[in-house]
């Protein structure tokens, strides 16, 4: 990955928090995304097809779900994004961006 800078003094839009950079915001979401669909892949198979839908979840933003088609039909395995920044800076990490994630694989039991 290449170097950004991760923080400013910014607004908020539909696309990043205000306190995050947009390039950083980009770069983290792709590599959230990188990371996920290789976990989904190596779940249920290389080829298994896969969306990313645009959400809301209290403590990401930006906020993904990723669905996967699975007999017939599309079905959400999990819920994702960049964390809130002050979730980051309570955890004593204000000077960081990251992501969370949480997998659903009962609904497809």
């Amino acid at each position: 990955l290449k170097s950004v800078d991760l923080l400013e003094s910014g607004c908020r839009t539909k696309h990043k928090q205000s306190l995050h950079t947009l390039p950083a915001v980009q770069q983290a979401s792709l590599n959230l995304k990188t990371t996920l669909e290789g976990v989904i892949r190596h779940l249920f198979g290389k080829d298994t097809k896969a969306r990313w839908v645009d959400c809301y979840f209290p403590f990401t933003h930006p906020s993904y779900e990723l669905e996967i088609y699975w007999k017939g039909d599309w079905v959400e395995v999990l819920g994702c994004g960049i964390l809130e920044q002050g979730v980051l800076y309570n955890a004593g990490a204000s000077e960081s961006i990251g992501w969370a994630f949480g997998i659903g694989l009962e609904r497809i039991a």
